[in-house]
């Protein structure tokens, strides 16, 4: 017996063949409405915000690069920069091309779905890590700052990198062998079914079910919430204190330690703002895999299966949307970042040269990419 395919990464269960469906016990219940939800959801929304995203991440890892190289918050969101442009380019091909009826794609498609499927859990679970690590990042260069300069430190970051992108591919690993190619029901047609790994029911449940949920998603988003709340509170507790120093006239050296203290609460609130995005995108998934999860265990509750389908397309757009945001949001809440991305797109050399003068008097110290210099973290964020 089959337990179909897992509805909350980019992959749905309507992408499965009709014949991995016949041996499912989630039989597809008709509904005439769903295709045209399918089209709407996978091609109307998702493949232009799949398009932008995909030119957006590459404008802003171009730009990242450009900023300040020892700056571990700005390697981070380099990669997750990268995963993102993955996770967009998976997203076309396994989902908005099937929809686009274009035959010479669809002969293909078989060979796309086997190759890619299980690379979408990884690289889906290796972005979702390093947001966390991004906002672990934060938190000590925000409420440790005494400790930033030896915790958060450039080649640690790029061994925690490199261990969260070897984990997360030995823990997707399974993925590579659920689904095989056939042809037994066609002479003329290659289709792909589950293996015999997926009909067995304790990998389903064990692995698929309780832990991927554990490591998709309990663990992950606990620790950003946890984390965001903090961080929330310092900028509030630290905007109060700034605020009754100003008042008060003790704030020494104003003009640099402003932009200092503004410069940090501009690289915290980036951070703030990439992991609500996550959290709120992923819940939409979680929920989704807690309804399979429902109808694994309990095969009777058949008419969740409507309710599941209908939220797993929702669930894709919003994936797609985690993934596309992101160049918005640096550009809602970072000055460099809209200045920079400004001068490499304006072909006015004088602006650009006299420009970036101007700005970089103004806010030397603001890289919204970064936990900062050591000793800029210690005089803009030591509370």
């Amino acid at each position: 017996m089959s337990y179909g395919n897992v509805t909350d990464v980019v992959i749905t269960s309507h992408n499965v063949t009709m014949m991995t469906l016949m041996n499912s016990p989630l039989k597809p219940i008709a509904d005439p409405n769903m295709p045209l939800i399918r089209f709407i959801c996978e091609v109307t929304i998702s493949l232009p915000v799949a398009i932008f995203g995909i030119f957006g991440n590459i404008l802003a890892f171009v730009v990242l690069r450009r900023q300040k190289k020892y700056l571990t918050t700005n390697v981070l969101l380099q990669a997750l920069a990268v995963i993102d442009t993955l996770i967009l380019i998976c997203s076309i091909l396994l989902r908005s091309m099937r929809y686009v009826n274009w035959s010479s794609y669809n002969d293909v498609y078989h060979y796309i779905f086997i190759s890619l499927y299980p690379c979408v859990y990884f690289f889906r679970m290796a972005d979702t890590w390093i947001t966390v690590l991004m906002t672990v990042d934060r938190y000590i260069a925000v409420c440790h700052p005494l400790k930033a300069q030896r915790l958060c430190t450039l080649r640690r970051t790029y061994v925690i990198i490199s261990v969260i992108f070897f984990t997360t591919f030995t823990f997707s690993m399974p993925r590579f062998f659920e689904f095989e190619l056939t042809d037994e029901l066609s002479l003329t047609t290659v289709g792909y079914i589950h293996t015999e790994l997926v009909l067995n029911r304790t990998y389903t449940v064990l692995y698929r079910i309780i832990l991927f949920f554990v490591v998709m998603y309990l663990v992950p988003m606990i620790s950003l919430m946890a984390l965001n709340i903090r961080l929330l509170q310092t900028i509030r507790r630290a905007s109060r204190n700034r605020d009754s120093m100003v008042s008060e006239g003790n704030l020494r050296n104003k003009d640099g330690g402003h932009n200092a203290m503004t410069s940090s609460r501009h690289v915290t609130l980036t951070v703030v703002a990439v992991v609500i995005v996550c959290v709120i995108c992923n819940m939409i998934a979680m929920t989704t895999h807690v309804i399979w999860a429902i109808q694994i265990c309990f095969r009777n509750l058949r008419y969740l299966e409507m309710y599941r389908r209908f939220l797993a397309n929702i669930s894709n757009i919003m994936i797609t949307f985690n993934s596309a945001i992101n160049f918005v949001v640096y550009c809602a809440f970072s000055r460099k970042f809209r200045f920079e991305v400004k001068r490499m797109l304006s072909p006015n050399k004088l602006y650009n040269n006299d420009g970036r003068q101007r700005l970089e008097s103004v806010s030397e110290n603001e890289c919204y990419t970064s936990i900062m210099s050591p000793q800029t973290i210690i005089s803009s964020t030591h509370l």
